[in-house]
């Protein structure tokens, strides 16, 4: 008869599958699925959590991003970070699937132990090919709160991993030990070595440490994070005329940024527009090239494609195309292409609370500040060309997307 421990155990082992499959899901499947077909379903189950944390001072912040995550900047850190990003989703991919081959080869031919190949470097290939993996799509899609759950994830994986080898001892017993005992768990260096080997021997030593260690860590993330993104924001191109703070989402200077907010300033339709918001209310303006495919995630342009020839781009084949594009960085050369075209978009939006009440302009990109999309204009060189209401939501939902 099982004791209560090993009860215990068993059904750690039963359970923490699914427990990292849905962990890994919600730190993934944002961004996947915000260009997929699924996406207005997948929104209807995500957008409540969204709202929840909105609704509360203690826990909108979650919801913001951390880095320029659709807007370039000329600095070359983030550059790098843009790039990286695919790169890192790439391989992680690719080691796990390696460490996969691996494994249910050795299963169908009964040759026990895995010990070569990736396994002779470290004794978990596969939960470092996810874990380089999910980084890459906290990259892309750097939300305060995915950064929360991937560095769950991270917990999860130590914990099954633990496990795992608990069983693989119980079954292969001096062999296993012998490898262990050779290869880092897994990062391709010695054991116990710095901060590394501090946080390892933390987690073996009790659930009390290991929930220490873990909430540092967590807490240390967070406050990095959080400092990234006051970085950030001193590193984009912006200027402001009145209670309106224009972003140029290409990196462009501030000379050129300020003659395209100028531009459509003075613009008739424009002034009538922007007289229903008094100066105590804040907007956003985004400056942008008029092909940039990212752009419907500031607004809704659903109606103004459907009457200017936008093509069609739903099915699973786009979709596929479309990932394609994002994994290839296509959003980030059309910002670096576009800066200097004379068709741009200026997309005005208004900040506001959760609650949708106005903030001063001086607060338009707080992190608890939303971003709802009230109207765009079309510019050609310095003359207006189209003025155009938009719905207080962008493409795929009414969960304002905050681009900084």
């Amino acid at each position: 008869m099982q004791s209560p421990a090993m009860r215990s155990k068993s059904r750690l082992a039963a359970a923490g599958p699914w427990a990292l499959v849905v962990l890994y899901l919600a730190v993934a499947l944002e961004v996947v699925i915000m260009i997929s077909p699924f996406t207005a379903y997948f929104y209807t189950i995500y957008a409540p959590v969204l709202r929840q944390l909105e609704a509360r001072p203690a826990t909108a912040w979650l919801t913001a991003f951390f880095l320029p995550h659709i807007t370039r900047t000329q600095n070359p850190l983030l550059t790098v970070r843009a790039f990286s990003a695919p790169a890192l989703l790439g391989a992680g991919l690719l080691i796990f699937l390696a460490g996969a081959v691996q494994v249910y080869t050795a299963k169908l031919r009964k040759r026990g132990v895995v010990s070569g190949g990736l396994y002779a470097t470290v004794r978990h290939p596969q939960y470092l090919g996810l874990a380089v993996a999910g980084l890459g799509l906290l990259l892309y899609w750097p939300r305060f709160i995915i950064l929360v759950l991937y560095l769950t994830m991270l917990l999860v994986y130590y914990l099954l991993a633990r496990d795992e080898e608990r069983r693989m001892t119980a079954r292969f017993g001096d062999g296993y030990r012998a490898y262990a005992a050779t290869r880092p768990m897994f990062l391709p260096w010695r054991r116990g070595r710095g901060i590394v080997g501090w946080r390892l021997e933390a987690w073996r030593s009790g659930a009390a440490a290991a929930g220490i260690v873990f909430g540092l860590t967590l807490v240390g993330s967070l406050g990095a994070a959080a400092w990234l993104r006051v970085y950030s924001k001193t590193q984009l191109t912006t200027v402001r005329a009145a209670n309106v703070l224009a972003i140029s989402m290409t990196g462009g200077n501030a000379t050129t940024l300020f003659r395209r907010l100028e531009a459509a300033l003075g613009d008739r339709e424009v002034q009538q527009r922007l007289q229903q918001h008094p100066a105590t209310h804040g907007l956003v303006a985004y400056v942008l090239p008029q092909d940039y495919m990212m752009q419907h995630l500031i607004a809704d342009l659903g109606e103004h494609e459907a009457h200017h020839g936008g093509r069609n781009s739903s099915g699973l084949l786009a979709a596929l195309g479309h990932l394609g594009e994002m994994y290839a960085l296509k959003p980030l050369r059309q910002l670096s292409q576009g800066a200097g075209s004379s068709r741009q978009r200026i997309i005005f939006t208004m900040a506001a609370t959760p609650a949708g009440q106005p903030v001063p302009v001086e607060r338009a990109l707080a992190v608890e500040v939303l971003r709802y999309p009230l109207f765009f204009v079309d510019l050609d060189g310095p003359a207006v060309t189209m003025t155009m209401d938009t719905p207080p939501r962008h493409a795929w939902g009414s969960i304002p997307v905050p681009a900084f």
